[in-house]
Parts: structure tokens; C-alpha cells; sequence
């Protein structure tokens, strides 16, 4: 029986995984190509009819099917919301205030999702699971309507110009054509999915090292006050001169960090993975607002849903090798295993990578008009 509950739940798993990989690009044409405040309101509804599964399911087909649409809530919702964002910024010329609001968006989603846990977690506790997951779906009606009620900001489109996939073929070959986006790319691939593995399996490093789950409830609260002082940091650090120079230094930090944690199996050890995921944080803000500056707004969506697709397969791979490493030594070896990749990394991003993002500083507050 446990092994039958163990491969439902791994293919529940695929099937999310599945739908991430074959419609995030998809999503990201749809959006720069129709509305996005209606790709986000499907997102929204996406997520609803993920609720409403859950909560009257009592079949595999019903789980299954709601995986798929949780995966449909991410992909339209990936890439889709911070273009409307920056879109939305350009359009009263304050492109310079993405990182802030971005990281804004970001804190306040983080202190949403700590009170929502709270909250659900009591209502769970003394109602049962499936009141809180209908108390969820009917507080995501006010989300759906604010999302159709929301201004539509005016950007370039290519329908009528380009097919729908000669439209994400443009955007890959632009992509793909530039050392710069090359790069941005796998910086981001580096830190997303090692940030990734450290938020998946941090809680099988906390009972590798004897923490009880008292502790680890503790642990996970200072995990979320983490992400929202570093997305603020983040902020911040957009405003450096040279940003370039900052990347390199702070990804040192995260490899350094990572095999530190591997190194002292303790409370301290817990220290070097939070710093090491702030790292994520910290380098993402202004990366990502940079990348949105080198864009034209016609592939703004597709662009960063062609990042986040990379970044998924990218993480299944180092997932596939971090669990294998942990399977044959430890937890924290693997942790090491993952600081020695992104060591590996910060060296080839000191050789090449950095003279390529020196290249191409992007001044505050502009845009590129680039197709």
C-alpha cells in the first residue's frame, strides 16, 4: 500500500512537471500576444479549479487533474506577472522602480503565504483540511476579479506581424543570438535551481543534523523573514554602479556558504543555507530587472518563460545528481556537492561572463527599443 501511494504521488509529481515544461513558453507567447491581465485572471481560475478538485477528490483521475491545473496556474502566471509590471512602469517612464516594486511584490507574497499558513493551518487543525482548502478557493474570487478589473498597459504586440509559433521562434532566436541574454540566462538557471534544491531538501538537512520538529517550525519562519530581507537587499543593491563586479562577489558568497553548511552539521551549518538561498534574492532583483531593460515588450513574457523552461529541465538534472549524491553519503555532502557547482561556475563567470555583462551596463531607468 505504501508503495502504491508512493507512485501516485510520483506520477502526480510528472504530471505537474510535464505541464510546466511543455506549456511555460506557450504561456509566455499568449501573453505578449493577447492580454495579460487575462492570462493572469486564467491563472487565477486555474488555481480555483485546482481547489475545487482537491477538495472533492477522492480519485487518482481527480488529483491528476488537478496537478495539471496547478501547473496551468504556474505557467500563466510565469513571466506574465512581471511584465505587466514593468510594462505597466514604462508606461509613466519609471522603469528605474521595477526592482523596488518587484521585490515589494515579492514581500508581500511572502507575508500572504506566512499568514495564509497560519491561518489554514488552524482552520485545518480544528475544521479538517478540506474547509481550509474551500476557505482558500473562495478567498482567490477577489484575486480573480481584481485581476480582470486591472488596467491593461499598451505595449508592442506581434500578432499580425508573426504567426503565433514564428512568434516564439523570433524570441528564441534573439535569445539565442546574444551573449548578453545567453548569460543572464544561465546566471539565472545557477541560482534559481540551486536556490530551488536548497528550499526542497533544507528540511532533510535539519533532521540529518538532530533538529526536532519544534525546531524546524521555528527554522521555517525565519526561512520566510529571510527571503523578504533579502528580496529588500535586492532592492537595494540594483542601485550599485557596478552590478557586474556584485554578481560575481555574492555568488562566491552562495558557493562558499553552501559548503560551509556541508562542513558544520549544526545550527551554524543552518546559517550558510540561508545565506546561501538569500544569495538568490539578492542577485535575482536586479538581474531580472536588467533583463526586462534589454527587452522589447513584445517578447517580454516569452523571453522569461524561455529562462524559467531552462531553469526547470536545468533543475531536474542537478535534482536527479544532488539526490543521488545524498543517497550514497548524506544530505550535507550533497549540500557540499552543490556549493563545488556553483564554485565551478563563479570561475567561468569571472573569465567570461563578467567582461560580457561590463559590456553591456544598462543605465537607470531606460529601455531597450531592440527587437
Amino acid at each position: 500500500m505504501h508503495r502504491g501511494c508512493s507512485f501516485e504521488i510520483a506520477v502526480l509529481t510528472v504530471v505537474f512537471s510535464i505541464t510546466l515544461i511543455v506549456l511555460e513558453v506557450p504561456s509566455g507567447a499568449l501573453s505578449d500576444r493577447w492580454v495579460r491581465k487575462y492570462v493572469l485572471s486564467l491563472s487565477v481560475l486555474a488555481s480555483i479549479i485546482t481547489l475545487a478538485l482537491f477538495a472533492t477528490g477522492d480519485t487518482f483521475i481527480q488529483f491528476a487533474l488537478g496537478m495539471f491545473f496547478a501547473g496551468l496556474a504556474f505557467v500563466f502566471n510565469s513571466g506574465t506577472n512581471t511584465s505587466l509590471l514593468f510594462d505597466s512602469l514604462q508606461e509613466v517612464n519609471a522603469t528605474d522602480l521595477f526592482e523596488k516594486y518587484l521585490a515589494i511584490r515579492r514581500i508581500l507574497a511572502g507575508a500572504g503565504f506566512a499568514t495564509a499558513s497560519l491561518v489554514g493551518g488552524w482552520v485545518a487543525n480544528e475544521y479538517g483540511i478540506t474547509t481550509a482548502i474551500w476557505a482558500t478557493l473562495f478567498a482567490l474570487i477577489p484575486a480573480l476579479l481584481l485581476c480582470i478589473s486591472l488596467r491593461e498597459p499598451v505595449f508592442h504586440k506581434t500578432t499580425g506581424e508573426l504567426t503565433y509559433f514564428k512568434h516564439i521562434g523570433h524570441t528564441a532566436k534573439h535569445l539565442t543570438s546574444s551573449r548578453y541574454f545567453l548569460n543572464v540566462i544561465i546566471l539565472s538557471v545557477v541560482i534559481m535551481a540551486t536556490h530551488i534544491l536548497v528550499e526542497d531538501y533544507s528540511q532533510l538537512y535539519y533532521f540529518a543534523v538532530g533538529f526536532s520538529f519544534l525546531a524546524i517550525g521555528v527554522l521555517s519562519f525565519f526561512e520566510g523573514l529571510k527571503e523578504m530581507v533579502a528580496n529588500y537587499a535586492g532592492a537595494i543593491v540594483a542601485r550599485f554602479n557596478n552590478l557586474p563586479l556584485l554578481y560575481g562577489v555574492l555568488l562566491f558568497v552562495m558557493s562558499g556558504s553552501l559548503v560551509f553548511a556541508a562542513a558544520y552539521q549544526s545550527i551554524v551549518g543552518v546559517l550558510g543555507l540561508y545565506l546561501a538561498s538569500a544569495m538568490f534574492f539578492i542577485i535575482d532583483v536586479p538581474l531580472l530587472g536588467n533583463f526586462h531593460k534589454q527587452l522589447d515588450s513584445s517578447i517580454r513574457a516569452t523571453s522569461e518563460s524561455f529562462m524559467n523552461l531552462v531553469t526547470e529541465l536545468s533543475k531536474m538534472l542537478l535534482a536527479i545528481v544532488f539526490a543521488s549524491i545524498a543517497n550514497i553519503y548524506s544530505i550535507p555532502c550533497a549540500f557540499g556537492a552543490l556549493g563545488l557547482f556553483v564554485a565551478v561556475y563563479t570561475i567561468y563567470y569571472w573569465l567570461f561572463v563578467y567582461k560580457v555583462f561590463v559590456s553591456v551596463r544598462v543605465p537607470l531607468g531606460t529601455v531597450s527599443e531592440q527587437n
